[in-house]
Formats: structure tokens, sequence, C-alpha cells
């Protein structure tokens, strides 16, 4: 069985696709880098019995939180019918995080001057510290990429269920639209050589059928039957040809 992609009971989805996947594709880069950072420096801070950050423990609880919710929506979206106004509701929650996350990691760098200075040996005094520094600087980028891309997301979001809700219009899908172009071409085309469109079989003039027969029965038929059909007594007041009733005798009788 073959499953539609991005179909829902023939509806296509009302997203643009590359503005969607776009920042989707920011997203969970974003997660798995500030997941993987969070793992591990949470990993070492046990190590050493040391308390660990509230900031670390949001940040950690929204990157996860965003990978399970991209999961979810891109099956939706290709299998079923990814909704805008559930996906927004969705976005609308992770930003509030995401944004929460950078600003608790900005104030807690501001402190050291982290993102002012040079990650060398030299400057932090040993090439583990270095490193940490390092690790700090990606952490705080990939957070600002989280947030921003989650944020356009959202934007994208309201901007799709705005659109497929105003004022109950209904928005004609793209092949819906290529097939309503060919069918004003041909009509143009039609009227432009002069020509009728063809009559449909259910329609109040008649099918073409029934036109078809009435061209035999005008043309078609022999002057004996018009004349009979047009006497008021029938077949009475008719007179065949002679060639008509020459031809009836013969048809019984052969030498």
């Amino acid at each position: 069985m073959a499953l539609k992609r991005n179909k829902r009971g023939g509806r296509p989805s009302p997203y643009p696709r590359i503005p969607f996947h776009v920042f989707r594709a920011g997203q969970l880069l974003s997660s798995i880098v500030v997941s993987g950072i969070m793992v591990y420096f949470m990993y070492y801070l046990r190590m050493e019995n040391y308390a660990i950050p509230w900031t670390f423990i949001v940040l950690l609880s929204v990157s996860l939180g965003t990978v399970g919710i991209l999961t979810l929506t891109i099956i939706l979206y290709n299998f079923t019918y990814l909704s805008p106004r559930f996906n927004l509701i969705l976005n609308g929650a992770i930003s509030f995080f995401w944004a929460l996350g950078l600003a608790l990691l900005t104030w807690s760098v501001s402190t050291s001057h982290v993102l002012e200075k040079q990650c060398t040996g030299k400057e932090w005094g040993g090439v583990a510290q270095a490193g940490v520094c390092r690790d700090y600087k990606a952490l705080w980028g990939m957070t600002l990429v989280g947030t921003i891309s989650t944020l356009a997301a959202l934007l994208l979001d309201a901007h799709t269920y705005r659109k497929t809700t105003r004022q109950g219009k209904y928005l004609m899908p793209e092949d819906d639209k290529e097939a309503r172009r060919l069918h004003d071409l041909k009509s143009a085309r039609v009227r432009s050589e002069g020509y009728e469109a063809p009559l449909e079989e259910n329609a109040p003039g008649g099918s073409v059928f029934d036109s078809d027969i009435g061209y035999h029965n005008r043309y078609g038929a022999d002057d004996d039957h018009v004349h009979i059909a047009a006497s008021p007594h029938g077949f009475l007041d008719s007179k065949p040809s002679p060639q008509h009733d020459m031809g009836y005798h013969n048809q019984f009788f052969h030498d």
C-alpha cells in the first residue's frame, strides 16, 4: 500500500515548501548541537559533584522537546495533514522556552566575557579552558539559531493559518489552478475559431446522441416516410410510390 505524501483526503499542505523546510532544518540542527553540548557539560558537572544550573536544564529540555515536535509534525506533514493551527500552538510553546534559554545563557556568560575573548590557551590559562570557551561560544550561537528559526517558523504558522481562514475563502490548490487555466485556454480557443462547445450528456438541451438522431431523421429519411408522417390520417391517406411497391413485392417473389 503506497502512502500519499503531503495529502489527506485530497487536501494539499497550505505551507510554502521551501520556507517550511528551511526553518525546520535550522530548528533541527540547533537542537542537536545544543542537546549534545548540554549532555557533555552536565555529565562532567555530575562527575565533579557540581550543581547543574537551571540554564542547562532549560536548554536541554527545549532542545529535546524541539526534536520530538519536529518528528511528530513531519510525520503529519508527509502522511496525513499538518494543521497550521496545531503547529502554531507547538511552535509558540517552544519559542518561549528558546527565548528564555537564550536570555539565561546570555546573562551567564556576560560575567566571564566569554563571547568577547579569544579561545586560546594563553588567554584562558590552558588548553582545556580554551576548549570550554569554544563550547560556550558554539552553545550560545546555536541557541541563537534555534531561537530565530523557531520564531520564524511561528510567524510562518501564523501567516499560513490566517491565509487559510481569511473570511472563509476557499483557496484553490495549485493543481486545480493549472486545470482551470487549461480549461479557460481551451474555451478561448474554441470561441476564437467560431465553434461551440459540445453539450453535456445531461444538459437541458438534449444529448449529442439525440441531436445525431434528429439529423438523420431530417436528411436521411425517404420522401414516402416524410409524407406519411405529415398525413393527418396516417397510412390511409398515404400514396406509396410505384418504386416502393415494386420493391416490396420483389422482396418475396423471385424467379
